[in-house]
C-alpha cells in the first residue's frame, strides 16, 4: 500500500518546469535555406541555415552555422522524429560517416566520394522538418540555445498553477450551468433527485478548487502581513530598549512607517480576495436555489416533501455564503470611505480649487456611505433569511413531534394516561425554547433595519443638501463672474479715459512749453483776475483763479465763442510785451522781467476742488488767493482726542510723557485663526460624522469571526 509520503512526492512539482502553450507556435512564416557540406579536415558536416526573411529586413542574426558529427546528426534526427513520427524514414543513412578509428586514420586514404549525395539528402530532410515541426524546434535542435532562449519557453510555475486552477474553476462552473439547464426537460421527481445529487457533487468540487485557488492567491499577502508585523515588533523593541541617536531613531521610525504601509496593503489585498471567493460561491448557490424554486412549481406539496430538506439546506448555505460576502464587501467599502477621509484631511490649503475638491470629496463620501447602508441592508436581509429558514425548520420539527401517534396499553390507569398526554416531551420543550430565541433575534433584526433606514434617510438628505449647495455655489460663481466681468470692463473704460486725459494734458503742456521757448524774453508776466463770461450775475464779483490766455486777434465766430465759454474756469497768465498798454483800468505799472514761471496748475477737470460743493470750493479758492497775496498765514493745529483717531491721540499722549497703564484682557468673543478652507473641512467632517458615526458602532453580536483569510 502506498504511503502518504509517496503520494505526496508523486503529486509534487519539484524538478518540473512549465512550458508555455505557444512556445513553438510560429505566428509568422520564415523562408529558410539550408546548406550542408562535408568538412574533410574535421570529418564533420557543416550545416548553415539562412533565414531569408530576416536577411531582407537587415537582421544580422538571420544566419546560423555549425559542425556536426554523424552521431550528433543522428541525435537531432531522433529528437525531431519524436516530435513528428513521419520524419523518421526521411533521415538519411550516415553510418559510413562515423568517426574513424586510430588504424583507419593511419592506413586508410580512401576519399569519401559519396558525401555530396548525403549532404543533399540532409538539406531536403531539414526542409521537410521545418514544414512538419516548425522553425523554432528545428533551429533549437540544430544550433546551440542559450539560457535566455530557454527561459522564453518556460513560464512562472506559480502563474502556471494559478491558471490551471482557474481553468478547473471555469470547467466546474460550466458543468454546473449545463446541469441546471437540464431541469426543465427532466420528467419525474426521482430523476430530478439524481440530478440534485450530481449538482451537489459538482458544487463540492467547485468549492474545493476555488478554495485552493484563492488560498494560493492569499498566501503571498499573508506572508507579507506576517513579515510586516514581525519587523514592526522588532523596531518597537529597538526604540524602547536600546539607546539610539536621533538619526538612527528617525531612520527606524521611517522604516516602521514603510512596513506599516506594506502590512496595510497586504490586508487590503486579503480583503479583496476574500470578497471575490465568497462572491463566486454565493453566485453558484443562487443559481441552484432559484432553479430548485422553479422545480417546486411542477410538483405537489406531498411529493415535494422529498426535496424539502435539500432546499432548506441550500437556503441556509446561500444565506451564510452571502453573509460572508457582504461582510467582506463591507470591509472594502469602509476602507474606501476612510481613504476619502484621509484625502479630505490632506487637501492643500494653497490650491486654487481646494474648496471645490472638498465639496466633491464630501459627495463621494455620501455616495460611499449609501453604498455601505445598502450592503448592511443586504446583511440584515440574509440574517433574517437564515433565521426564517431555521424558524421554519424548527416549526416543522415541532409539528412532526406533535403529530406523532403514541399507543398505550388498555390496562393503564386513565388518570395516569391523562397526565402523560398533558406533559410535553423534553425534545419538544427544547425546540419551543429555541423557537422563542429565533423569534427574539428576528425582532432585533427588524429594529436594526428600522434604525438603519433612518440613518440612510439622513445620509440621503445630507447628500441632496450638498448637491443643492453645489448647484447654488455654481450659480453664485456664475453671477459673481458676470459682475466681475462688468467691473473689469468699467475699470478698463475708466483707465482708457484716464489715459486719454493724461495724453491730452501732456500735449497741452508740450504746446505751452514750446510756445514759451519760442517767445522767451519778448513778453512780461502780468497777473490779473479775469471775470468769466457767465449768465449767473451773483458770481460776477467773486475772484477767479489765474488762467492762461493767448494774445491774438479775436474772432467773433460762434466756434471761438464756444471755446472761450468752455475755458472760462482755466487759470489765466497774461503775457504782455514790454511797454505795451494795458486794456484794464486798474492796470499795474510794468514790472521787471520775472523769474521763471511756477509750475502750471492741473486742468480744471483734474482739480480736487471741483469735486467739492460750490460753497466750500469758493472758500478754498479765496484761501488760496489770500495765501498768494500774503494776507493770511497758516498756524499749527494740535489734534485733540475728539477730532483725531485713537491711535493718533495715543501717540501724542506718549510723546507728552503720559504713563500708560496695563489693560486686562478682554472677555469678549475670540476670533478663530482657522482659514476659510479649514473651517469648511471641519464642517464637512462634522456632517460626514453625523451620517456615519452611529451606524459604524452598530455591529451584530452573533456575527461570525470572519477569519477565513487568516
Amino acid at each position: 500500500m502506498m504511503s502518504d509520503a509517496d503520494s505526496e512526492r508523486m503529486d509534487s512539482l519539484d524538478g518540473w518546469v512549465a512550458v508555455k502553450r505557444d512556445a513553438f507556435d510560429d505566428s509568422e512564416s520564415h523562408k529558410l535555406r539550408f546548406i550542408v557540406e562535408w568538412n574533410e579536415i574535421e570529418t564533420k558536416f557543416a550545416v548553415t541555415c539562412h533565414d531569408r526573411t530576416l536577411q531582407r529586413r537587415g537582421d544580422a542574426s538571420g544566419s546560423c552555422a555549425g559542425l556536426f558529427s554523424e552521431a550528433q546528426l543522428s541525435g537531432v534526427g531522433a529528437h525531431l522524429s519524436g516530435v513528428r513520427d513521419e520524419l523518421g524514414p526521411l533521415f538519411p543513412d550516415l553510418t559510413r560517416f562515423r568517426e574513424p578509428s586510430l588504424w583507419e586514420l593511419l592506413f586508410s586514404n580512401a576519399p569519401r566520394c559519396d558525401a555530396d549525395a548525403a549532404c543533399r539528402q540532409l538539406e531536403r530532410y531539414f526542409g521537410a522538418a521545418v514544414d512538419a515541426c516548425g522553425r523554432k524546434i528545428v533551429l533549437d535542435a540544430l544550433f546551440s540555445v542559450t539560457e535566455a532562449d530557454e527561459r522564453e519557453y518556460f513560464e512562472n510555475l506559480q502563474e502556471f498553477k494559478c491558471r490551471a486552477m482557474r481553468d478547473e474553476i471555469t470547467r466546474a462552473k460550466d458543468a454546473l450551468r449545463a446541469l441546471l439547464q437540464t431541469h426543465p426537460s427532466t420528467d419525474g421527481l426521482q430523476r430530478l433527485m439524481k440530478i440534485y445529487e450530481e449538482e451537489d457533487e459538482i458544487y463540492r468540487e467547485l468549492v474545493s478548487v476555488a478554495t485552493k485557488f484563492y488560498q494560493n492567491l492569499l498566501q503571498p499577502f499573508r506572508d507579507m502581513r506576517e513579515i510586516a508585523t514581525l519587523y514592526k515588533t522588532e523596531i518597537l523593541k529597538c526604540l524602547q530598549y536600546e539607546e539610539l541617536g536621533p538619526k538612527r531613531v528617525s531612520e527606524l521610525k521611517a522604516e516602521m512607517i514603510e512596513w506599516n504601509q506594506r502590512g496595510e496593503k497586504a490586508v487590503h489585498s486579503i480583503q479583496d480576495i476574500t470578497a471575490d471567493y465568497f462572491r463566486d460561491t454565493s453566485r453558484a448557490l443562487t443559481g441552484m436555489v432559484k432553479q430548485m424554486e422553479q422545480d417546486q412549481k411542477r410538483f405537489g406539496h406531498a411529493s415535494w416533501a422529498m426535496a424539502t430538506p435539500r432546499q432548506e439546506k441550500l437556503r441556509v448555505l446561500l444565506a451564510k455564503e452571502t453573509l460572508q460576502y457582504m461582510r467582506a464587501k463591507e470591509m472594502c467599502i469602509k476602507r474606501k470611505r476612510d481613504e476619502i477621509r484621509e484625502k479630505m484631511r490632506g487637501v492643500a490649503a494653497g490650491s486654487s480649487e481646494a474648496a471645490s475638491v472638498v465639496r466633491e470629496l464630501e459627495l463621494q463620501y455620501y455616495e460611499t456611505q449609501l453604498e455601505l447602508h445598502d450592503c448592511r441592508f443586504e446583511i440584515l436581509k440574509n440574517e433574517e433569511l437564515l433565521l426564517l429558514t431555521q424558524i421554519k425548520s424548527t416549526q416543522r420539527q415541532i409539528r412532526e413531534l406533535q403529530e406523532q401517534v403514541v399507543y398505550y396499553d388498555t390496562c393503564e390507569d386513565p388518570e395516569e394516561l391523562q397526565e402523560v398526554q398533558v406533559d410535553v416531551s423534553p425534545a419538544q420543550s427544547h425546540l419551543q425554547q429555541h423557537l422563542k430565541q429565533l423569534e427574539s433575534k428576528r425582532g432585533a433584526i427588524s429594529s436594526r433595519r428600522a434604525y438603519l433606514r433612518n440613518q440612510r434617510e439622513l445620509c440621503v438628505q445630507a447628500r441632496e443638501q450638498q448637491e443643492r449647495s453645489v448647484v447654488q455655489r455654481s450659480e453664485q460663481l456664475h453671477q459673481h463672474h458676470t459682475a466681475q466681468l462688468k467691473r473689469e470692463k468699467k475699470r478698463a473704460e475708466e483707465e482708457q479715459m484716464k489715459q486719454w486725459v493724461e495724453n491730452e494734458r501732456a500735449k497741452t503742456l508740450n504746446r505751452l512749453r514750446s510756445f514759451r521757448e519760442r517767445h522767451q524774453g519778448q513778453y512780461a508776466l502780468q497777473t490779473a483776475h479775469v471775470k468769466p463770461v457767465s449768465h449767473d450775475s451773483s458770481r460776477d464779483d467773486s475772484p477767479q483763479p489765474l488762467s492762461i490766455m493767448s494774445l491774438g486777434p479775436q474772432s467773433s465766430t460762434p466756434h471761438r465763442k464756444r471755446r472761450s465759454q468752455k475755458q472760462r474756469d482755466i487759470p489765466v497768465q497774461i503775457l504782455l510785451p514790454p511797454g505795451s498798454a494795458s486794456t484794464q483800468p486798474d492796470q499795474m505799472p510794468p514790472a521787471p522781467p520775472p523769474n521763471p514761471p511756477p509750475p502750471l496748475l492741473p486742468p480744471p477737470h483734474l482739480r480736487p476742488s471741483l469735486l467739492l460743493p460750490p460753497s466750500v470750493r469758493r472758500s478754498m479758492d479765496e484761501l488760496l488767493a489770500s495765501l498768494q497775496r500774503g494776507q493770511k498765514q497758516l498756524r499749527k493745529v494740535t489734534v485733540s482726542a475728539e477730532s483725531g483717531d485713537v491711535r493718533n491721540s495715543l501717540l501724542s499722549a506718549i510723546r507728552q510723557g503720559v504713563t500708560l497703564k496695563k489693560v486686562p484682557p478682554s472677555s469678549g468673543p475670540t476670533h478663530s485663526t482657522d482659514s476659510e478652507l479649514e473651517r469648511s473641512i471641519k464642517a464637512a467632517m462634522m456632517r460626514m460624522k453625523k451620517v456615519s458615526n452611529d451606524s459604524d458602532d452598530e455591529e451584530p453580536s452573533d456575527a461570525p469571526s470572519g477569519d477565513w483569510e487568516s
